[in-house]
């Protein structure tokens, strides 16, 4: 059992409550514990015993190791009569409140301000006007450092002396309801065969953090709901106007389930194509989202997206056939059309 006057030399990791740390960390109950995604490695391989929940250790000792406290906290509620007070940075240090307001003007300004031969020449068969709305790429190590210093306090650990974390220079924020940066997905141009592809890392320790992106425009016919956010542009390359809904991995509806029940107006009258990825993770997402869109009568205009055989997910499909995949949009598409004309 873990010494708990030790815990100024762990790692801390805050979550709104029990419910989404589990959910967050992709948790299976296996009785006595769960087990868990590690936020350090990202491999399946934590655990969080139950008779002590503020504590998660990754199995992987000669690899990993990690052991980081689990901090939950309540939103607080301020007094009627008191002065408004933004509840995101409550919990939130002096040093975090300055590294969280640098983030939130240097992601802007390197969208705009550093140039990217990998973005300018297309990244993952996305064009540079599509993915750079949403895709940075600080371009090399130096830079990729420099931002992990200006943001540790926030981070909860300095990756800026982790070779391995330095190499991932794109980066693409995720923002929360009230345009802050919630999350941040980390990937790799510098060295693509680095694993896992993708980490995630929370940028707003203050706060129940979005676990997934949406864009709908306003008179937009059609929304996708995909496993990821390069997915969703994917079908921006064929339809400038789609809507998207997409998710930072496959486990993460819960949040999703509570955005349509309180926005079903977005939702309704529109042709919905649900895109998950075509292997387990992903038909069990699609099953979860289907009962979803049940759930609040929005079945009837919502399709399954068809891939070909060689590809299982909705980028690779536009890499290796972008002919094909606008085609099988198409039909969804029309098949929604004929279920629409046929109601009427």
């Amino acid at each position: 059992m873990m010494n708990l006057s030790n815990q100024s030399l762990y790692k801390k990791l805050v979550y709104q409550n029990i419910e989404n740390a589990l959910d967050d960390l992709n948790a299976e109950d296996k009785g006595r514990y769960y087990i868990c995604n590690c936020p350090e490695c990202n491999e399946h391989e934590a655990f969080i015993y139950k008779n002590n929940t503020n504590f998660i250790q990754c199995n992987r000792e000669n690899y990993c190791g990690e052991r980081m406290l689990l901090q939950f906290h309540e939103k607080k509620k301020t007094h009627p009569t008191t002065e408004k007070v933004d509840e995101s940075y409550l919990n939130l240090s002096e040093d975090q409140k300055r590294a969280l307001a640098w983030s939130m003007r240097f992601f802007p300004f390197a969208k705009k301000a550093l140039k990217s031969e990998a973005m300018d020449k297309g990244y993952r068969g996305l064009s540079k006007e599509n993915v750079r709305q949403h895709v940075i790429d600080l371009q090399n190590k130096e830079v990729v450092q420099y931002f992990f210093k200006k943001t540790s306090s926030l981070l909860g650990k300095d990756y800026s002396k982790s070779s391995w974390m330095c190499e991932r220079n794109i980066m693409i924020p995720l923002y929360g309801v009230d345009n802050t940066i919630d999350r941040l997905l980390l990937r790799s141009s510098i060295n693509p065969s680095t694993e896992p592809k993708e980490i995630q890392l929370i940028l707003n320790p203050s706060k129940e953090t979005r676990d997934f992106f949406v864009d709908i425009p306003k008179n937009t016919e059609s929304v996708v709901f995909c496993e990821s956010l390069l997915d969703a542009l994917s079908f921006r390359e064929i339809d400038k106007n789609c809507g998207f809904v997409a998710l930072t991995g496959a486990a993460k509806t819960r949040q999703v389930d509570s955005y349509i029940n309180k926005n079903k107006h977005i939702f309704k009258d529109k042709q919905l194509c649900i895109a998950m990825d075509d292997d387990k993770a992903g038909r069990e997402a699609t099953r979860k989202l289907t009962n979803i869109l049940k759930k609040q009568q929005l079945e009837e205009g919502t399709s399954i997206f068809r891939y070909d055989a060689a590809c299982k997910d909705p980028n690779e499909f536009l890499q290796t056939n972008r002919k094909q995949f606008k085609n099988r949009y198409k039909e969804n598409m029309k098949q929604l059309e004929s279920v629409k004309e046929a109601e009427r």
